[in-house]
């Protein structure tokens, strides 16, 4: 019992997510294509998201996958085999633009321009209930 419970948080969905944000950390600065490393306000922007919509969620935060932009804004995917479904919520590399959320299912899809934590959270209860 007390090695399932050491061993749980490390697999955990929050966990992995986490890892997967913080593992852009030690990326290379740039390759041919741009920025592999996230700026400091994309990092912060999306930790923030994470960590709220988890204090919001709990053990119902759904793992996501994390990479970057050519100019070091942070994507953040959580998605769904059946159905083919997903949520994006994009943080801008800089300060002066907006974060935004892309979610679709099947070939409808659509963008939220303006991105709250109360607006992820709806969209990622919706993912985990299609």
């Amino acid at each position: 019992m007390i090695i399932a419970q050491l061993t749980r948080p490390f697999s955990s969905p929050i966990t992995v997510t986490l890892k997967r944000l913080v593992a852009l950390l030690e990326e290379d600065d740039t390759d041919e294509y741009g920025v592999l490393q996230p700026s400091q306000a994309a990092f912060k922007l999306a930790m923030g998201f994470i960590i709220e919509a988890y204090d919001v969620m709990g053990d119902r935060f759904p793992k996501a996958s994390a990479s970057t932009d050519e100019q070091g804004g942070i994507r953040l995917t959580w998605s769904k085999l059946e159905p083919e479904c997903e949520v994006r919520l994009i943080c801008p590399a800089h300060t002066d633009q907006q974060a935004y959320l892309y979610h679709e299912l099947g070939n409808d899809y659509a963008v939220e321009r303006e991105v709250t934590v109360s607006i992820l959270l709806q969209w990622l209860e919706w993912l985990s209930q299609v």
